[in-house]
């Protein structure tokens, strides 16, 4: 059976972030982007799986790539049967993670303006681009930001579980 990895993400930053790991991957991560805001349900993930035409020959992984910021989204998360690659409170905390421990609360703008402040590849991030040095400095520091990331509790501010999906990628 051929594996595919379905992941329904929030924005364009979580976008642009699945099409990078798609290309170094060199995997079948199928992306279904801006998926109904905060509006994820079970049902438009059945839909989106219908509407894909996913060969029954194919094993398929859904993700569901979301922040944690909105307190309306995890209750929307918890009815849906998917891998959570949730960030509380943003996806900046699994890019900060690549670069220092982040171990207390932190807001979305301090986790974004520490981002900059943490190496000078992030002193000129704009959301949602990720530059190609960004994106280097991700591929040669995912296992140093999985081994942080493991160390959080997951759901709460801080945490990032991205680091599920790579795991997933790399068993296959």
């Amino acid at each position: 059976m051929k594996r595919v990895f379905l992941v329904f993400c929030e924005g364009e930053t979580e976008e642009n972030y699945i099409d990078f790991l798609r290309r170094q991957y060199k995997s079948p991560i199928k992306i279904v982007p801006k998926t109904e805001g905060n509006q994820i349900s079970q049902q438009i993930i059945s839909k989106q799986q219908k509407e894909l035409k996913l060969s029954q020959h194919e094993q398929i992984t859904t993700f569901l790539m979301y922040d944690l910021d909105v307190a309306s989204v995890k209750e929307k998360l918890k009815s849906c049967n998917a891998i959570w690659l949730c960030s509380d409170p943003c996806i900046e905390l699994w890019f900060l993670l690549h670069c220092k421990e982040q171990t207390a609360y932190i807001s979305t703008n301090n986790c974004n303006s520490t981002l900059c402040k943490s190496h000078p590849d992030w002193k000129n991030y704009k959301k949602p681009i990720i530059n190609d040095a960004q994106q280097q400095f991700l591929w040669n520091n995912k296992e140093i930001a999985i081994k942080r990331a493991k160390a959080l509790n997951e759901n709460t501010n801080p945490s990032s579980t991205i680091y599920k999906l790579l795991e997933a990628i790399e068993s296959y």
